[in-house]
Formats: C-alpha cells, structure tokens, sequence
C-alpha cells in the first residue's frame, strides 16, 4: 500500500535533477505558445509542407535570370554569331541563376520555414541553369532557321558549335552551383 505522496506525485529531491548541461525543453519552445501557426512543424510536431505557389514564389527571380540568359545567349550566338561571348555569358547568367535561387533557401521572415532546403536550392539552380543553356541552343537554332537554315538541331549546333554547348552547360552549371551555396541576392527595402 503506498501512501498518501506516492512516487508519481510526490516532490523531486534535489539529487533527481536532470544531468548538468542537459535542458529539460528545448530553449525554443518557449516561442512555441506566442507564435502559434507560424511554428515550422504542425500542432502533431510534423513539419508542414511548402505549398506549390510558395516554391515558385520563391524561384521567380531565378526562372526571369533563366529567361534574360537566354535570351542574351541568343543575342550573342545567333544574332551576333559571335562564339567567343557564350562562354562568359553562359556563366555569367549561371551564377545570377544560383544566386537568385539561394533566396528559396532561407526564410522569408524569419519565423517560417524556407522554401527549399539548401541542397536541394543547389540541385534547382543547377538544373535552370542547364535548362537556359539548352533553351539558348535550341533559340540559336531557330534563329538559325529563321535565315533560311535547314539542318536539324542536333546537326547544326554540333556543325556550327561543336563542344562549345557542353562546356557552356558545364559552366553554368557550376557558376550556378556557387551562387547557390553563396547567396542569397536581395534587395533592400
């Protein structure tokens, strides 16, 4: 028969603490109660999931970086027909990609949780920025046909820029790939 201060209810002695340097809650929770919803993780402790539209919010600058690449790759491998330029440009617009895409990486107010992990900001920015290397290839193309052209892509480009397409998407990607470890670009408010 226990008594009327069985071990449940009864006080901690002061030996029963936890061990020095442990904490019994972890110091954010303290937050926890005043900021409600915006916590990073559902009631349940789940994290929630980034919503569609919050992604692409979040990569819009990358995606019109992707479009002014190539539209500028275009410009100089089409119209200006000059090969020297696509090198530069093509890595010049990597490293805008990446830099922009770092954005999704990190909170946009400080409380919730970014749009992107890191890593997978990275593998995103990488990815646009191969994307604009092959959507300027098939733009030169077209343009190529626009004055009077016949070859297919594959033939023409190999034809008219041999490697010169693979070593730009290298570059880009990479470009990309430090700007996204190193960025975010933001304006200030």
């Amino acid at each position: 028969m226990s008594g009327p201060l069985d071990d449940a209810s009864r006080p901690p002695d002061p030996g029963d603490r936890p061990p020095a340097g442990r904490l019994a809650h972890a110091p954010s929770e303290r937050y926890a109660e005043r900021l409600g919803s915006r916590v990073p993780g559902g009631a349940d402790g789940t994290p929630r999931q980034t919503s569609v539209a919050t992604l692409l919010g979040a990569l819009v600058p990358a995606i019109v970086a992707l479009l002014v690449t190539v539209a500028a790759m275009v410009v100089v491998g089409g119209v200006l027909a000059e090969q020297r330029g696509l090198l530069l440009t093509a890595g010049f617009g990597g490293a805008a990609i990446g830099l922009l895409a770092a954005g999704a990486a990190v909170s946009p107010d400080g409380v919730a949780p970014p749009a992107l992990p890191r890593g997978r900001a990275v593998r995103v920015a990488v990815f646009l920025a191969v994307l604009a290397v092959a959507g300027a290839a098939i733009g030169t193309w077209a343009y190529g046909r626009l004055e009077g052209g016949v070859l297919d892509p594959v033939t023409y480009l190999w034809t008219v820029f041999g490697p010169l397409i693979p070593a730009e998407a290298v570059l880009a990607g990479l470009t990309a790939a430090w700007g996204a470890g190193a960025g975010p670009v933001r304006s200030r408010s």
